[in-house]
């Protein structure tokens, strides 16, 4: 069995199949891209996959535990993370701010120790800020640890929602678009970036995106949705040339832009 096994994972809403027979085997390391045209069901997949909504059927097992049924922040603690399309930081906080927040998920300081502030909460505190700026320093935020977060530019806004989500010490990373509305550079940067945190911190990443010229070159094996069901899986370049894609998403639009 794979690290991550989703099986015949289907979700209907009233009448409407929003998603119809999904299946994944992801191995550690690995990175996958669902692609398809808006409504396909993507974004419906990543609220599965992290507890907002319960599938109708079928199996998410994360090293062998079935996670149906857990709520999101459960997911959260097996190791499931995500970022959102739409970006979703504290803006009144500091960039450090934000990331430390993800890491109380993992906290086991009581609110006595808090108060009395024990050595144990101080040091439990210096070690904190020390991990926060090297994780910011990874991602290349450091410098703007004590800029407030709307503060900063669109794509370190992307960059910081990411490693907030990596302050929770995810077994695998769930990236929505993370390229939505970027300028050719920050789209460049981050196509260098997402290979790198697949390295640096031993993930396993699964994203969605509309971007090809994005997702081509970073992508181990992608799948392609139509109106909730799969019509394609495989390495990038046998997906780009599957007739059923070019009809159903790719089209002119990729040849001439790289975009749906």
């Amino acid at each position: 069995m794979s690290f991550l096994e989703i099986t015949n994972l289907s979700i209907r809403f009233g009448g409407l199949v929003a998603v119809d027979d999904f299946n994944l085997s992801l191995e550690k390391g690995e990175l996958v891209a669902i692609i398809g045209p808006n409504g396909a069901g993507k974004t419906t997949i990543f609220n599965m996959l992290t507890g907002i909504y319960k599938p109708t059927t079928g199996s998410i097992v994360l090293d062998g535990e079935n996670m149906v049924g857990l709520k999101p922040y459960q997911f959260a603690r097996k190791g499931i993370t995500r970022t959102f399309q739409n970006i979703r930081l504290f803006s009144n906080a500091t960039v450090a701010d934000n990331v430390k927040i993800a890491h109380t998920m993992h906290n086991n300081q009581n609110l006595a120790k808090c108060m009395i502030r024990t050595p144990g909460m101080r040091k439990s505190e210096v070690e904190l800020d020390r991990r926060v700026i090297e994780l910011l320093d990874k991602l290349g935020l450091a410098d703007k640890a004590d800029f407030l977060a709307k503060n900063l530019p669109y794509g370190d806004q992307r960059r910081l929602e990411i490693a907030r989500a990596l302050m929770t010490e995810p077994k695998i990373l769930l990236l929505d678009e993370p390229v939505a509305g970027m300028i050719t550079t920050e789209l460049e940067d981050m196509a260098r970036l997402v290979p790198q945190i697949r390295r640096d911190f031993d993930v396993s990443i699964i994203l969605i995106e509309h971007h090809m010229n994005f997702v081509m070159p970073i992508a181990d094996r992608i799948k392609v949705l139509d109106f909730g069901k799969t019509i394609s899986e495989g390495t990038p370049e046998y997906v780009q040339k599957d007739p059923k894609v070019i009809e159903a998403y790719l089209g002119g639009g990729y040849t001439q832009n790289g975009t749906a």
